[in-house]
């Protein structure tokens, strides 16, 4: 493994550890969208197996816009670092 394939492993999977450590946030997981199990295992698949980065990084975004799932300081800096290696904008809301 690539140093900058290692980088990004470590990081999403620190995410996705603080994301797995709240199942109290399954019941917000609508029925017409995949649940909150599967959900969690896909993105540890896409990390441990497939190397899918992008892939793994865009749905814990997304689900972090969505449902209210809580991050350390340290795991949300984790996943700014990937979005800047990724070359993603970030937008602040307009007031």
């Amino acid at each position: 493994m690539t140093y900058q394939y290692a980088f990004l492993e470590e990081r999403l999977m620190a995410v996705l550890e603080e994301l797995e450590a709240q199942p109290e946030l399954a019941v917000s997981f609508p029925p017409e969208i995949l649940g909150y199990a599967q959900t969690m295992a896909n993105i540890r698949e896409w990390l441990d197996l497939a190397g899918e980065y992008g892939l793994a990084y865009e749905v814990l975004v997304s689900l972090l816009e969505r449902f209210d799932f809580k991050l350390s300081g340290k795991a949300a800096i984790k996943l700014l670092e990937v979005g800047i290696y990724f070359g993603f904008k970030f937008e602040g809301e307009a007031g």
